[in-house]
């Protein structure tokens, strides 16, 4: 388990829970616990954002923070707007991207160097607790036998190819930058970037395409039929999971819940629960709820 804290946020931390809102009948107050004010976790339209709030809202309410997920749909945006006027409490969030929408020009890369970064660059009235090791963050995978045949395991060992490649990649991969980032970093620059809504599904591997642009909570990425490739030397931003929230609107039960879900979290974990919303085997609340069970 992580045990880090960040000393950044603690300080601002111990003051009373934000009033307003009552709980849901997917996230319940723990047995005996007394009557106080809601958590209020923003959802966005996506499984991952909607799994990460569960997720936050179940951990919060186990350890008897009353708490609910308010489902606002949209992207970003919404969810920060919500945060802004009051209406939510915290937004689960991926550090790269929230670094990327304060101080867009800042050039940190390594996960503690992105954390501290956005957590220096945050408004007045917004804060964060530590970051989870589960991570959503841009990755270059080649096809397994691409990556057998050549032995390429790093992105430095494969840069020298890029040139001649022609990459299959995500939205999300040109959003976060990645292709700048790699041109910068180890000077790779695809022959042609082709991107597709499908890049990140395992079935792209076998359209005989190399490399894969993607990011580490894919299916893609996730899968057998990839080798995704080493980043020791940080080229491609970290966007580990992190609670955004409102200065001095958790107690320190709260922030010792989120510590939690920073301490237990995996990327692996993440994946296997987003995956699992996005076919329809299961709700959010049901695959938060499992995961954290399995953990009592």
């Amino acid at each position: 388990m992580r045990t880090k804290f960040s000393t950044v946020v603690a300080a601002v931390l111990v003051l009373p829970i934000l009033s307003g809102c009552t709980d849901s009948s997917s996230v319940t107050e723990s047995a005996g616990s007394a009557a106080s004010q809601t958590i209020v976790v923003a959802s966005g339209a996506s499984p991952e954002s909607s799994v990460l709030a569960e997720v936050y809202a179940t951990v919060l309410a186990s350890s008897g923070v009353p708490s609910r997920v308010e489902m606002l749909g949209g992207d970003r945006s919404e969810s920060l707007a919500a945060l802004d006027a009051a209406r939510v409490t915290l937004v689960p969030e991926f550090t790269g991207s929230l670094l990327a929408h304060y101080d867009p020009a800042n050039a940190a890369r390594s996960a503690d160097d992105v954390f501290e970064a956005l957590s220096r660059s945050l408004p007045e009235g917004l804060s964060v607790s530590d970051y989870a090791s589960a991570e959503d963050r841009a990755v270059v995978a080649l096809a397994r036998d691409s990556a057998a045949a050549t032995g390429v395991r790093t992105l430095e060992a494969f840069a020298p190819s890029c040139a001649h490649t022609v990459a299959v990649v995500s939205p999300r991969f040109v959003e976060d930058r990645a292709p700048e980032q790699l041109a910068e970093g180890v000077d790779c620059t695809f022959a042609r970037v082709d991107v597709s809504e499908s890049a990140d599904a395992p079935g792209t591997a076998a359209l005989g395409t190399t490399a894969f642009g993607t990011t580490t909570l894919s299916a893609l990425a996730q899968s057998h039929s990839v080798t995704v490739l080493a980043d020791a030397d940080h080229v491609l931003a970290a966007q580990n999971v992190v609670p955004l929230f409102r200065a001095g609107a958790l107690d320190d039960t709260a922030v010792k819940a989120l510590s939690v879900v920073a301490g237990e979290l995996s990327t692996t974990d993440l994946a296997a629960m987003i995956e699992q919303v996005r076919s329809g085997q299961a709700t959010a609340s049901a695959v938060a709820r499992t995961w954290w069970d399995t953990r009592q």
